[in-house]
């Protein structure tokens, strides 16, 4: 999918404006209590030294933010979570909840107190493999050169595993250069097996206990990773060119393993109606489960004009379930969503994917299509 040359850049959505220092101190939510333990949990993976926008590490550093941070999260801008709460519960939810989000705003309204003392230590987890040392490590033969004032866009990388025979993959972790990568995709080369998702708040992909992909001799590992070039905002910490030289280790499995995880693409068909007179256009995309399944991952892709996608399931008893909705899609900041708990399809299930689509605002767009793509067992 081609990201809109629109989007706007990480960090870039922000402008300081700082709260008056004559605010009367009307809260009791302060910054090195619960503001840096939320900071630390959804924000960080992003806004911390050396990452793809503006640092909140500290009080000094996120002070002068606290209108615009405001501002963000109540428009649910910011974290990047489009996907609505209470359909699915996803590992990877980086989304701000109710509470967080009362616990920020009040400390905000309430005169941006710092506190005594200092905030618990912020540990960047994304600096080590955080699945021990792999025991087979990939690294880009080329680094992909990114510039200031650029668009943001995806690039395809290929990575030879050198495999000399079969062996099954158990998980994966990535090292790229987080101050201009937001997100990347791993599939199998040669074959389209779709292996998981890199984000900053998603750095390493496991598998269930026993399940495993099995990777042929002489894969190649094909990563299609979205940049953002460094912004003004980041100017100290990427002033000029970045160049990307990202790493991939690779973890398997001593034997096979019980179960095979597989690869399943939806694609839509073509909406009944397609016109410019159109204010939303609804498309649609079926599956019928040939056996029965159990879904660990779903990834959306949705073309220009895209607004928002439903997933529907309807089991063979009757019952029903929307394990994701997107209300508001956001194309600039994709992400794959990982199930906490697999989602189990008898055999006949079916599984519906709808989107919609404002009308397009030139003919060149073309047809409104979109793509789910999932992994199961």
């Amino acid at each position: 999918m081609t990201v809109a040359a629109v989007c706007v850049v990480a960090g870039g959505l922000f402008w300081p404006r700082d709260a008056s220092p004559h605010n009367p101190i009307t809260t009791t939510v302060l910054f090195n209590r619960e503001v840096s333990k939320i900071f630390q949990q959804k924000c960080l993976q992003c806004h911390a030294g050396g990452g793809l926008a503006v640092p909140f590490t500290t009080y000094e550093e996120a002070r002068p933010w606290a209108v615009a941070i405001k501002e963000e999260i109540l428009i649910r801008r910011m974290p990047p979570w489009p996907a609505e709460r209470g359909y699915g519960d996803f590992a990877n939810d980086v989304g701000l909840t109710e509470r967080e989000r009362e616990f920020l705003v009040s400390w905000i309204d309430g005169g941006v107190p710092k506190g005594d003392g200092e905030p618990p230590a912020y540990i960047d987890h994304s600096t080590h493999w955080m699945l021990g040392n792999p025991e087979v490590l990939l690294k880009a033969a080329a680094g992909v050169s990114i510039e200031p004032g650029g668009q943001v866009r995806f690039e395809r990388l290929i990575m030879d595993t050198g495999l000399g025979q079969e062996r099954w993959l158990r998980a994966l972790d990535y090292k790229p250069d987080k101050r201009v990568t937001r997100a990347a995709f791993f599939s199998v080369a040669d074959t389209g097996q779709y292996l998981g998702s890199w984000t900053p708040w998603r750095t390493s992909v496991q598998m269930p206990d026993g399940v495993g992909v099995r990777l042929p001799a002489r894969a190649r590992i094909a990563i299609d990773v979205l940049y953002q070039p460094p912004t003004n905002a980041l100017a100290q910490q990427a002033s000029g060119q970045v160049v990307d030289v990202p790493s991939l280790g690779l973890y398997f499995a001593a034997r096979r393993p019980a179960r095979e995880l597989t690869t399943t693409v939806l694609q839509s068909q073509p909406a009944a109606a397609s016109t410019a007179a159109t204010r939303a256009q609804r498309v649609a995309a079926t599956f019928v489960a040939p056996r029965d399944l159990s879904i660990v991952e779903m990834r959306p892709e949705i073309g220009p004009g895209g607004r928002s996608i439903e997933v529907k399931a309807k089991r063979p008893d009757g019952s029903s379930q929307v394990p994701l909705w997107i209300k508001r899609f956001r194309p600039e900041w994709p992400t794959s969503y990982v199930l906490r708990q697999p989602l189990t399809l008898p055999k006949g299930s079916v599984l519906q994917a709808i989107a919609y689509f404002d009308a397009p605002a030139a003919p060149a767009q073309g047809p409104p299509r979109f793509t789910l793509t999932f992994s199961s067992f």
